[in-house]
């Protein structure tokens, strides 16, 4: 497996996938309820009152996997602006990112 399809890879199960696990909700939440004034210590009341409101838990993990797919191609994108070696392996690569979905389903929910 190439450095390229090991990175895409990565970026799918750990960075972008994970967001549909239901567990992910409760772990944002309680990692918040621990350390309220860290980083992101708001993100963990802001959860709980987006599914207090009605929204399901499943169309929230959809919302941050999308989120963090988001994030994933504009760091990749970023790698490719003007100023970056041409001839580096990184540059291009957003391009193949939603192609690496493992699903096949190009980012869809299945």
């Amino acid at each position: 497996m190439t450095a390229r399809k090991e990175l895409l890879t990565h970026l799918w199960k750990e960075v972008i996938n994970i967001n549909l696990r239901d567990a992910s909700l409760d772990n944002i939440i309680a990692n918040c309820k621990r350390n309220p004034t860290g980083p992101f210590g708001d993100t963990g009341p802001a959860i709980e009152r987006i599914l207090a409101a009605g929204t399901s838990r499943s169309d929230l993990c959809l919302a941050m996997r999308s989120a963090a797919y988001e994030a994933a191609f504009g760091t990749l994108y970023s790698l490719s602006e003007p100023g970056s070696d041409p001839d580096d392996d990184l540059t291009t690569l957003y391009e193949e990112l939603l192609m690496a979905d493992p699903s096949g389903t190009g980012g869809r929910s299945r």
